[in-house]
């Protein structure tokens, strides 16, 4: 199991079976500092990390060791007053949507609902 972000870039590295310096050029470093990384000697900077997971697809939970799940999306919520935590796919959001912005539509959808309007209308022939 990888338990390290530099184990994870290299695992990525790996699957795209680029070496160093052809992996370093996509994001315009020396091949040393994808060594840095891999070894984790050196941490990435956002940018590069965002690049990073984009490139492997997989999320940036996965990438930062918040999950196991290389495409989960770690959320956080209160439910009931309960805090809970959440491992959701990041595939399955729409158009790259985040998790705040699907629960906005959420709360739309269901106050237009409690004012009688559907934007679904129900099937009445089932």
């Amino acid at each position: 199991m990888m338990k390290t972000i530099g184990e994870r870039i290299k695992n990525i590295r790996e699957e795209l079976q680029l070496t160093g310096e052809e992996f370093g050029n996509k994001f315009n470093v020396a091949k040393g500092t994808v060594s840095n990384w891999e070894n984790n000697n050196r941490t990435p900077d956002a940018q590069a990390l965002i690049k990073i997971a984009d490139l492997g697809d997989v999320s940036l939970d996965w990438l930062l060791c918040r999950t196991d799940i290389k495409t989960a999306i770690v959320v956080n919520d209160k439910v009931n007053g309960d805090d809970i935590q959440l491992e959701v796919d990041k595939r399955a959001y729409p158009n790259g949507m985040t998790h705040e912005e699907v629960i906005k539509i959420l709360e739309s959808y269901k106050k237009l609902q409690e004012s009688g309007f559907e934007l679904i209308p129900k099937d009445d022939t089932k």
